[in-house]
């Protein structure tokens, strides 16, 4: 069927309506192109589909700067400008809060539109008879593209992963096999920290009893000089998340370490194989800044920073509040908070390690003015949500990377429990692709 594409909407598909006016929803159209497109599922409200040919280009189409973009499943809009990109996030975060439309500012963009990625997840696999380093195709498990190149990454990686590529191929061993669980090579994980341009390796192998690290020996020299940190993980599971039965550093530091300037100020994160850290560093300090911008703190402010993962918003905001505690499911998460406070010299801030469920019944679950909420995709759940707003809270910030589940949650605060959103701020983190972080401040109606 032809449909002319209406809008952008989240998470960075195109609608387009049929003649009967149903909603079709389908990817890589910008709005006001005409397309031929194949549907492929049929529901009586809404149909999804392929774009098959483009009838009609769009003024705002551009050429993609990557040969993979629309199979490889890491960018959404490289087909038009950064500005572009922009207004359709904007709009889609005032369509999905629309009864907050009063209290939406500008979108905050990235200071970088390419490069920006400090950390990057490639698979090992065999092409042709050859290991290849790359990233999944879009909506497959076990199929990839290759890298180079990916021009969302930061470009330090690539020579690197090069590197390693080679050292592979010439291992004569084999690249993992997901269906036959079989092969060596798994996964080739880069992190830097973007302001002290620190690099860390951790190269995820399958077990194999005959390997030890002395097989790497010739790897790390060639590297030695490009990296601050190595490490070799064994994962023999099945699942093929990045995780480690065994974790050695071969070369260099446990941890790299990044610098962050947020109002002036210079904190110091370690980033370890597997902790949590914002993938755009320097987008991070601009969503950091207005974090704490719109909390407003107070000399005498008790904050609760839930969610905290490795502590980053809960020790930028302890300067200028009373104190803070932080509160993660993870318990590593929580080491590295600890580290990090200390390392910072913040001496009034605590962590706890508890699923936010949980601890929202603990004896220590009072006591707090104000709080900052960062949760996971899926948003809060219902207990926390309602511990949040039966409780007299002055102010409460919300992280979000979400707009879907933020829409929602907000409903409730503003609906159930006589929040009022007083600012809501967009933030792109993630130029090329359709995410958004929103920071929202809300304050007890009185």
């Amino acid at each position: 069927m032809e449909i002319t594409i209406e809008k952008i909407v989240y998470p960075g598909r195109s609608l387009g309506r049929g003649e009967d006016g149903i909603a079709v929803f389908t990817e890589g159209g910008l709005p006001g192109e005409r397309v031929e497109v194949r549907v492929t599922k049929n529901k009586k409200s809404f149909r999804e589909a392929k774009i098959e040919k483009i009838l009609q280009n769009s003024k705002e189409r551009i050429l993609p700067r990557c040969p993979s973009f629309g199979k490889c499943g890491g960018c959404t809009f490289q087909h038009t400008s950064y500005e572009n990109q922009l207004k359709f996030k904007e709009a889609y975060v005032d369509e999905l809060l629309s009864r907050f439309n009063d209290a939406i500012m500008p979108i905050v963009k990235s200071p970088d539109e390419w490069g920006y990625r400090n950390k990057m997840e490639f698979s090992f696999f065999e092409n042709t008879g050859s290991i290849c380093l790359g990233l999944h195709q879009k909506g497959e498990f076990d199929k990839y593209f290759a890298v180079p190149p990916c021009h969302i990454a930061d470009p330090d990686f690539l020579p690197v992963s090069e590197i390693i590529k080679g050292y592979a191929e010439k291992s004569k061993l084999n690249a993992y096999n997901k269906k036959s669980r079989s092969g060596f090579w798994r996964h080739l994980v880069l992190r830097k920290a973007k302001n002290t341009r620190e690099l860390l390796v951790n190269l995820v192998t399958n077990k194999a009893e005959h390997i030890s690290e002395s097989f790497f020996y010739d790897l790390v020299q060639k590297l030695k000089d490009k990296v601050s940190s190595f490490y070799w993980s064994v994962n023999s599971g099945i699942s093929d998340t990045v995780q480690a039965e065994k974790l050695i550093l071969l070369y260099g530091k446990k941890e790299i370490e990044e610098k962050l300037n947020i109002n002036g100020r210079v904190n110091s994160f370690l980033i370890s194989p597997f902790s949590f850290f914002q993938t755009n560093s320097r987008a991070c300090e601009k969503l950091y800044q207005i974090v704490l911008e719109l909390f407003e703190a107070q000399k005498n402010d008790s904050a609760l920073d839930l969610y905290c993962g490795t502590g980053t918003i809960g020790i930028i905001l302890a300067p200028y509040v009373e104190k803070v505690l932080g509160i993660d499911e993870a318990e590593s998460a929580i080491d590295n908070a600890k580290i990090n406070s200390a390392n910072n010299n913040i001496a009034n801030i605590t962590f706890q390690s508890f699923p936010a469920e949980k601890w929202i019944k603990t004896d220590t679950a009072s006591g707090f003015d104000c709080v900052i909420v960062d949760p996971p995709r899926s948003g809060l759940s219902g207990k926390v949500l309602d511990f949040l707003g039966k409780n007299n809270f002055k102010k409460m910030v919300y992280v979000s990377c979400n707009p879907s589940t933020l829409a929602r949650d907000l409903e409730l605060f503003t609906g159930r429990h006589g929040y009022q959103a007083e600012k809501i701020v967009p933030v792109d983190m993630f130029p090329q692709t359709y995410h958004v972080e929103t920071v929202v401040l809300l304050k007890k109606q009185q």
